[in-house]
């Protein structure tokens, strides 16, 4: 076999392809923190690893934003249609069925399809509260890309929800 490199072997790929590796790469990491989550659980208690998820996810989104910008050669989020289109492409919503919509100048994001959340229910752990981590998630991705970036839960566990919609987040963008 010739030698190969990493772009040698993406070059070699096609477009689906290399769309489906991004979905694996996402599930991976999402796996990663499943299992990362669920050994603190186990060794520390729920509400401790909660603490430490919290901000792991917080410096994740900062991070996350900061790569998002640079691979798409911007500065900073000016409409919440660019705010859509790189939350879209973050592991956290690629791997999960999700919707963005934007309605009267504010963004809507909704989970529609939780595969951590079903993943915890099968194995007989019941829902997760991930709200307070998400919202962490968010107060290190928001101000990264603008500080006029303002997210509101509308509902995510451990508060109620419709069976086919998970979490559903709104994002305003406020001026200045």
């Amino acid at each position: 076999m010739p030698q190969s490199t990493y772009a040698d072997i993406l070059e070699s790929m096609t477009r689906q392809q290399l769309i489906e590796m991004s979905k694996v790469y996402a599930r991976l990491l999402l796996t990663v923190d499943g299992l990362w989550f669920l050994e603190t659980e186990k060794f520390a208690g729920q509400e401790r690893a909660i603490e430490h998820d919290r901000n792991v996810w917080r410096q994740y989104g900062t991070i996350e934003a900061k790569r998002m910008k640079q691979l798409l050669s911007i500065d900073s989020v000016s409409t919440l249609e660019d705010f859509c289109r790189i939350a879209l492409l973050g592991p956290m919503w690629v791997t999960q069925g999700h919707k963005a919509e934007i309605v009267d100048g504010r963004c809507f994001l909704s989970v529609t399809d939780c595969h951590p959340q079903k993943a915890r229910i099968r194995s007989g752990l019941g829902e997760f509260p991930c709200k307070s981590v998400t919202l962490a998630y968010f107060a290190g991705f928001g101000p990264e890309l603008n500080p006029g970036l303002k997210f509101r839960c509308l509902f995510c566990p451990p508060d109620e929800h419709p069976q086919d919609i998970w979490c559903k987040w709104e994002v305003l963008l406020e001026a200045g």
